[in-house]
């Protein structure tokens, strides 16, 4: 197997209190991900449409666009980006709602333990790329099956698949 070379994994902070964008930002850059850092959603929307970014980290009570509002416009436009939110509210109702309405992955309250923050930025992309590879899959099959409907499937179309499959999860 190939070793595999990592992107920079990039995290978009969104705080309207500085220390707390500071701060996050001090773990996350000595944990090794690129991160940039926003004080307002409204200001995070813009950076969005100019950086890639694949993880939203975002407070919910700041002036303008609330926290959830934030994660309910990233799911409509980069629905591939996970969102976590970070608050000081104790309402378990935001939780829940943040988790149901905005598809938000993981709720960590204010103020945070750094090893668990780490802990949960590292498992946010572990999903990420399961589901990037996910995505690479479904794509291998869909390419293999329009291939089989205009009959280009050979007799052992099963190891075919498995062949595609491996050498396009190499080659990434």
């Amino acid at each position: 197997m190939k070793d595999a070379v990592l992107p920079s994994r990039t995290v978009l902070v969104v705080d309207d209190e500085e220390y707390v964008r500071t701060g996050l930002t001090r773990v996350l850059r000595d944990a090794g991900y690129t991160v940039f850092a926003a004080e307002s959603g409204e200001e995070a929307l813009e950076m969005l449409r100019d950086h890639p970014v694949e993880l939203l980290i975002s407070d919910n009570n700041m002036p303008g666009i609330s926290g959830m509002e934030l994660f309910s416009e990233v799911r409509r436009h980069w629905p591939h980006m996970l969102r976590i939110m970070l608050t000081g509210d104790t309402d378990p109702e935001l939780a829940v709602r943040s988790i149901n309405e905005a598809e938000v992955y993981r709720f960590l309250r204010k103020p945070w333990n750094n090893a668990d923050l780490r802990t949960v930025v590292h498992l946010a992309f572990d999903v990420i790329v399961l589901e990037e590879e996910k995505r690479k899959l479904l794509e291998i099959v869909r390419r293999h099956r329009a291939r089989r409907s205009l009959g280009e499937a050979t007799p052992d179309a099963e190891a075919e698949l498995l062949l595609l499959a491996e050498a396009d999860l190499l080659d990434t």
